[in-house]
């Protein structure tokens, strides 16, 4: 296997729509919000453009309503990405899918429909509410790897992300695997990684649970590429002590980002350090907002 992904052309602009976040924009009152998210990527490559929708928010009705009320096509989405399998990222999938009518893939990791759970308040199953089949029966055609998926020159998955920065762990998770309970890695999480003409890398996340610098460091790794021009989604530091928080806003600086997109999971005490240390680089992010590089 190559250690990266060979790209002969960079991406010339990218616009993402946020089709779901925790939160509604002041700007769009008609939209809803809920706890998940979901995008929409259109990227433009020489004269074409290609429409990636990367996770599917928690349930059909919410992707469904703010698609229709942001008037956008699904039938145009060609490509979709799930970041993991935690329900707040699938659970529109299939009404999805439904809507599109014509068989697209869906790039996922191996374990993205392995059990999921949690045990706090109590054991609780957080994976997707449907099963492999389900999607395969709605025309989504699943790539299931643990390698980079190159969607197009100059875009690809990460696949899975290799754990080597000390401080972040996974917490919280659990699964079965081999007939034992065990805490889950949540080695399903993969991140998409867009590069963008005469910029650099985007990094759009779901949760991060593999680690934010985790993945910002593989996404280099994989593309070749060392600049980082944005990085957005949910960081998964909701919960995470005041160390971790300091050590990830230290490490993001180092790389230099021109936009930083914090959202979802991220939780308020981290959104604030980040917006605090990258000043007007950072745009905390809302349903419907939309960005473009």
């Amino acid at each position: 296997m190559k250690s990266r992904v060979e790209s002969e052309l960079t991406v010339k602009n990218v616009q993402i729509t946020v089709l779901i976040e925790d939160s509604k924009s002041s700007t769009k009152p008609s939209l809803k919000a809920k706890h998940g998210l979901a995008y929409l990527i259109k990227a433009k490559i020489d004269n074409s453009e290609l429409t990636i929708m990367m996770d599917a928010g928690p349930t059909p009705e919410v992707i469904l309503h703010n698609a229709d009320v942001m008037d956008i096509n699904l039938q145009n989405i060609e490509v979709i990405v799930l970041s993991h399998g935690h329900y707040d990222h699938t659970g529109g999938l299939i009404a999805v899918l439904k809507h599109i009518e014509k068989r697209v893939p869906v790039i996922a990791h191996p374990t993205v429909f392995g059990p999921k759970l949690k045990i706090k308040p109590h054991l609780k199953f957080i994976g997707a509410p449907f099963t492999a089949s389900e999607v395969e029966s709605m025309g989504g055609v699943l790539v299931l790897t643990v390698d980079p998926v190159k969607i197009v020159d100059g875009i690809t998955t990460t696949g899975e992300v290799p754990r080597r920065t000390e401080f972040e762990k996974v917490r919280g998770f659990w699964t079965v695997q081999n007939e034992r309970f065990l805490e889950s890695s949540m080695l399903d999480d993969q991140s998409l990684v867009i590069d963008v003409e005469n910029k650099g890398l985007v990094v759009v996340t779901g949760c991060s649970h593999a680690g934010i610098i985790n993945i910002i460091k593989h996404a280099q790794k994989i593309t070749g590429n060392k600049r980082i021009y944005a990085v957005l989604g949910g960081l998964h530091l909701s919960n995470a002590e005041d160390i971790r928080i300091q050590k990830t806003v230290n490490e993001l600086e180092k790389f230099d980002p021109k936009f930083l997109g914090p959202c979802h999971c991220t939780g308020k005490k981290a959104t604030i350090k980040i917006a605090e240390t990258f000043g007007e680089r950072c745009r905390i992010l809302h349903s419907g907002d939309v960005i473009e590089f």
